[in-house]
């Protein structure tokens, strides 16, 4: 029988993957942790350790969980891993769903791995360095929890190393209250973290203007406006600090062989040179399973459209060219890194805060931006006369400008649109509840649980 990478991981003072069993990992309670944090260069190694978990989400189950959800991609194959990814994509997936529980697994692993470093920081003497390993675990908590708020709801906040017997009896803490704990943590990463890094080896580490990119949208996604406003802007315009721009050709984001160029504000890091360090090809980039409706809403001038056509690398690989990449036709590794949070998405998002605060002619600026790099019509306020127009054209062109990007189904539900968006679908148009927009909770950490009135499943599953 499998054991499940559960919620008790998090007790765990371990570096090990997070495939292992909770069951064969020391409680923290139970382990010599000090024995292992000695040294600034333990503590290095245990921060890197940290961002290791993300390489197993994106380009992983989050492509499912994330991606398939919404109504830019469908799974064509209704035995994709003998009917898990399929049952995700047409909301079907019940609590014991492998995806479900696998990503949920993966997500608090990596909430352990920043919380046991974080309590032996003071081994560091450096307290430059300090800080800035303080701003990077979390950033990196908050983006888990942001992760798992968004897909889960209320869910257990652990914010230093437990024991296995207090895990048992967590509660699931309220909504509010996680995303109170993700402000936090990114306030403080802000006031830490460096602007940027002197070493080519440190790129892909997080940075303050990562920080504060990840704030404004949590800031949107709670509807705080004006606050995301105020955090966007600091990134936005010629003279930003952090030398954020759109790049001129929007395919040249996206090229392997132009890695952390100026558009790209947090990434996911892979190399295919190295050994388990690449990945493989996502089976939704293709354009067989993108919905014909996205294809379609592209301008015949806009530059976009031509990122979602295929290359072929052989008979069963053909990837969209927004993720092309070239690989060995044995191992069939390739080495493109995930983009989490770019320039063009942050004009989007203040443009969208900035509109639902009020109407103005202002908000075209941001909008635009974007859409004239591509070399799409811009708008003006007699295409969009009023906030309701401009709210619907913005959501549009963050489907337009974001796909593949894991976005859009977030979009959807906060926006409150993903049920008409999954009926009007160019693809096999879905009927879905209001409860869908969250997953069920893996019914092997209720069955861990002992805490049955605080810990329970999502309602409707």
């Amino acid at each position: 029988m499998k054991k499940s990478l559960s919620l008790i991981i998090i007790c765990c003072f371990t570096l090990l993957s997070c495939k292992k069993s909770f069951l064969t990992l020391l409680p923290q309670s139970q382990a010599t942790s000090a024995a292992f944090y000695k040294t600034t260069a333990d503590i290095t190694n245990a921060v890197n350790a940290s961002y290791a978990p993300l390489q197993g989400m994106y380009y992983g189950t989050f492509i499912d969980m994330m991606e398939a959800r919404g109504d830019n991609v469908e799974n064509l194959n209704p035995g994709a891993n003998a009917g898990t990814e399929y049952n995700i994509d047409q909301f079907l997936a019940k609590a014991d769903n492998t995806d479900v529980q696998n990503t949920w697994g993966n997500i608090y692993n990596g909430i352990s791995r920043c919380n046991n470093t974080l309590i032996h920081l003071d081994v560091v003497t450096s307290p430059t360095l300090k800080n800035q390993y303080e701003g990077e675990l979390k950033f990196l908590r908050a983006l888990h929890y942001f992760n798992i708020v968004r897909m889960w709801g209320a869910a257990p906040l652990v914010l230093s190393p437990i024991t296995a017997a207090d895990a048992a009896k967590i509660n699931r803490s309220s909504v509010q209250d996680v995303y109170a704990a993700i402000e936090s943590d990114l306030t403080r990463a802000i006031s830490v973290l460096p602007v940027s890094y002197t070493s080519a080896a440190d790129l892909g580490r997080a940075t303050q203007g990562a920080a504060k990119a990840l704030l404004g949208k949590v800031y949107l996604t709670e509807a705080k406006y004006p606050q995301a406003v105020s955090i966007l802007k600091d990134l936005i315009g010629s003279t930003n600090a952090y030398g954020y721009t759109l790049l001129p050709n929007v395919a040249s984001v996206f090229d392997v062989n132009n890695k952390m160029n100026a558009e790209i504000i947090f990434a996911v890091r892979f190399n295919k040179t190295i050994a388990n360090q690449g990945h493989s090809l996502p089976p939704y980039f293709n354009q067989p399973g993108l919905d014909p409706k996205l294809i379609s809403a592209y301008g015949p001038t806009d530059a976009r459209a031509d990122l979602l056509n295929t290359i072929t690398l052989d008979a069963n690989d053909k990837p969209v060219k927004k993720y092309y990449d070239t690989f060995d036709p044995n191992t069939k590794t390739l080495g493109n890194d995930f983009i989490v949070l770019r320039y063009a998405d942050v004009l989007l998002m203040y443009a969208e805060a900035e509109n639902e605060i009020a109407y103005s002619a202002d908000d075209f600026t941001y909008l635009n931006a974007v859409r004239a790099r591509a070399g799409a019509t811009t708008f003006s306020q007699t295409d969009l006369p009023d906030q309701a127009s401009f709210r619907t054209a913005v959501l549009q062109e963050r489907r337009l400008e974001l796909p593949l990007e894991l976005s859009r189904w977030f979009d959807l539900i906060r926006t409150n649109t993903a049920i008409a968006a999954l009926k009007n679908s160019g693809l096999t148009p879905i009927t879905i509840q209001a409860y869908q927009y969250l997953y069920p909770i893996p019914q092997t950490e209720l069955n861990i649980s002992t805490n049955k009135s605080g810990f329970t499943q999502n309602p409707g599953y």
